[in-house]
């Protein structure tokens, strides 16, 4: 069976985005709401302050997909992005993910572990 994508114009849309730049900016604002909403589960979830987070934590591009929710009439076509977050010593602490319209807006995200 021929994919219904073509994985050159896919890495293309990758690059050309900077769709891991934006699923970034949002993580830091959606980290430092937390931070500022509930600093002590911010704390004991991530293992550290948002400011030790930011400095010392690894924040790895781990993967972006094409979707097509049917929890939703007519079904919510979108882009995901997802970024590992791990501690110093690269132990995964959380997920970030961003789910993007076709436009790039951000329509959800969530921290998770």
């Amino acid at each position: 069976m021929k994919l219904p994508i073509d994985k050159d114009v896919f890495n293309t849309f990758i690059n050309d985005s900077n769709i891991f730049n934006l699923t970034k900016k949002a993580m830091y604002q959606c980290l430092e709401n937390w931070h500022n909403d509930d600093p002590t589960h911010f704390i004991a979830d991530m293992r550290a302050d948002y400011n030790t987070v930011l400095k010392t934590y690894h924040f790895h591009n781990e993967k972006v997909t094409f979707d097509k929710n049917f929890n939703f009439e007519p079904p919510l076509d979108s882009i995901t992005c997802f970024i590992r977050i791990t501690d110093e010593e690269d132990d995964c602490l959380m997920n970030y993910r961003a789910i993007f319209d076709y436009e790039l807006n951000i329509i959800d995200d969530v921290v998770c572990p």
